[in-house]
């Protein structure tokens, strides 16, 4: 269960979440979205939200490849029914339009906005796209298979991007990032030196033990401007199809590892200001991750369960969900 922080609702005005989804197995049913929004804190339940739905291609084996959007027939056919499913959970859609890279549905009065985009983007195209209907001057990037396992001190974050310009992006612990900074100090002399001069910077300030520096640039849930995203889609180092970790966040650390010294070294790395909420010193996970190209749910959950022991007598069958196996029953967001 995740634990609470009680704090001020976070203004509509202030910020919006970006959530991007695309065919999933559990389609039809919008459960894997369904977790993730419930995990996040009640301070977030009034501020706007788009939805991006990517698009794919037809693979030409049964597998398919997910992650590069290609996707077998029959996820394919199911796919149309999970968007109404999703779209459903917060209501009648009373609005829709179509612009020249996707259709556009929206519900105003849980001001919410779907995007069923019209080719395959890819994540980080989609955030691109998403920034198109963003009025706020901050978002948050969430990915449909991840899940918020503390509630972070959202609007004390938030005040921080507000204020201090060296903060320019806040990311949170996942499993392979707990004790973060031993783990990676460690492993490079520059490394060690941006985390001291980034613990530096912040001495006496709101959460001054509780942000360290963030070495790359990932794709889980995080909070951003929306006029650093622009800055990062103007470089052409993304491309349709790619993740922003896999291209923008390989450019950050490698500029940062190639640097000529320390100091260059970490000129390098306060240029986009990346840093991680790091609660007890990197032993609390905060983020986990669904595996959503990997989870079936329900029924046909238990029908390929069914299947793989038949056809792989004498072999253990493990199913990945959560890495912590996490249940939330308490949903902030009110999907009756």
């Amino acid at each position: 269960m995740s634990k609470s922080v009680l704090e001020c609702a976070i203004s509509s005005d202030l910020l919006t979440i970006i959530l991007t989804t695309s065919p999933v197995p559990s389609a039809p049913l919008p459960d894997l979205i369904k977790k993730t929004l419930a995990s996040l804190p009640q301070s977030l339940s009034s501020v706007p939200i788009v939805i991006t739905f990517d698009n794919f291609t037809i693979a030409s084996n049964e597998q398919g490849r997910l992650k590069k959007g290609s996707v077998p027939q029959d996820l394919a056919d199911r796919y149309p029914a999970y968007i109404k499913n999703v779209c459903e959970l917060f209501g009648n859609i009373n609005h829709s339009s179509n612009d020249l890279e996707c259709s556009v549905l929206s519900n105003s009065v849980r001001n919410v906005t779907f995007l069923v985009l019209k080719k395959r983007n890819g994540f980080a195209f989609s955030v691109k796209i998403a920034l198109n209907y963003i009025k706020t001057p901050y978002v948050m990037i969430l990915q449909h298979d991840w899940l918020f396992t503390i509630h972070p001190p959202m609007s004390h974050l938030l005040s921080i991007l507000q204020t201090e310009n060296e903060v320019k992006y806040i990311s949170f612990v996942a499993r392979m990032s707990l004790n973060y900074e031993t783990s990676r100090g460690h492993s490079h002399h520059y490394y060690r030196h941006i985390f001291s001069e980034a613990r530096n910077l912040r001495v006496d300030r709101l959460l001054s033990n509780d942000l360290i520096a963030c070495l790359h640039w990932f794709d889980r849930p995080h909070l951003c401007s929306v006029e650093t995203y622009r800055q990062i889609f103007n470089l052409s180092i993304v491309k349709r199809g790619d993740f922003l970790e896999d291209t923008f966040g390989i450019d950050y650390i490698k500029n940062i590892s190639n640097a000529s010294t320390k100091q260059i070294a970490f000129y390098e790395w306060q240029k986009w200001g990346a840093w991680l909420y790091y609660p007890d010193d990197g032993k609390i996970l905060t983020v986990c991750h669904q595996h959503g190209r990997k989870n079936l749910l329900g029924e046909r959950q238990e029908k390929k369960i069914s299947k793989q022991i038949k056809s792989n007598l004498g072999k253990r069958v493990t199913v990945e969900n959560c890495e912590e196996n996490d249940v939330y029953e308490e949903l902030y967001f009110n999907f009756e």
